[in-house]
């Protein structure tokens, strides 16, 4: 095992704050959708495709999650059960040293792609009027598998979701003055970040050319935070993927009435 010392810090609040937490909270939507499935993912498939995440032979996990999914799994499966809990349990043997900083970031690359392949691209079609949603986080941010894993769930609950990856503030801004979106989902994993989104959320709603579009504040600093909607400036904030999407919906349905809500599911 090469020696983590230099990464400790960085990766470990990569795992600590973004990874096990965020993705481990997701689990509980999981069980429905397998009893609706014909094929039932279990702890040997995630470990696997862990292993697989980290082989010299880089198409092992399209192989390996390809399989799967020509087995019956669905995108919600693969989403949920598979790559969700694999992420959260590399992060857990990095933290026993079964894999090094360089093994978890390979294997996060990895499954990442996966996502894209078995999850995007097997998104629903769209119906016509869906709402619409944009999932980001600030630019700093690093490792934000978790936020991509949020724009595939709202997409499979019909929505007409965009994930902006690693975009400056100020494109997010332009996006939302061309597009109108119904609601905009940050996700936040430090309190350093703070400060500046409050300042931002300002200037994003001044740019958005939907004045009626909802802010929702989330991720890991919200397990911590239970006012950081209002430290934010946001108008509401979740501590799972599942409250998201039922806070989104409350959002649009009321018309914006749901300001004060702050979801917890």
């Amino acid at each position: 095992m090469s020696d983590n010392s230099g990464h400790a810090q960085q990766l470990s609040r990569i795992v600590e704050l973004e990874i096990i937490p965020r993705l481990l909270l997701m689990h509980s939507h999981a069980a429905a959708t397998s009893r609706r499935s014909g094929v039932k993912i279990t702890s040997d498939h995630v470990s696997t495709l862990a292993e697989l995440a980290v082989d010299e032979d880089p198409a092992s996990v399209p192989r390996f999650v390809q399989a799967l999914t020509q087995a019956g799994a669905t995108p919600n499966q693969v989403l949920l059960e598979l790559l969700a809990p694999c992420a959260a349990l590399m992060g857990s043997w990095w933290c026993n040293d079964v894999f090094d900083f360089a093994d978890v970031t390979i294997g996060i690359c990895r499954l990442q792609q996966a996502l894209h392949e078995h999850v995007y691209l097997a998104r629903p079609p769209l119906r016509g009027g869906a709402s619409r949603i944009l999932v980001a986080a600030p630019p700093e941010s690093q490792h934000t598998f978790g936020a991509a894993i949020a724009a595939e769930c709202f997409a499979h609950a019909g929505w007409d979701a965009q994930y902006a990856a690693g975009m400056s503030w100020e494109a997010l801004g332009e996006m939302l003055r061309g597009e109108p979106y119904d609601v905009m989902a940050i996700s936040l994993t430090c309190d350093a970040q703070v400060a500046s989104v409050n300042s931002v959320i300002v200037k994003l709603r001044q740019l958005s050319c939907n004045p009626a579009m909802g802010i929702l504040v989330g991720g890991p600093l919200a397990l911590s935070s239970d006012d950081l909607h209002l430290r934010c400036g946001a108008d509401g904030m979740v501590l799972s993927i599942g409250a998201a999407v039922e806070w989104a919906q409350r959002w649009v349905t009321d018309l914006g009435q749901g300001s004060d809500a702050a979801g917890t599911g």
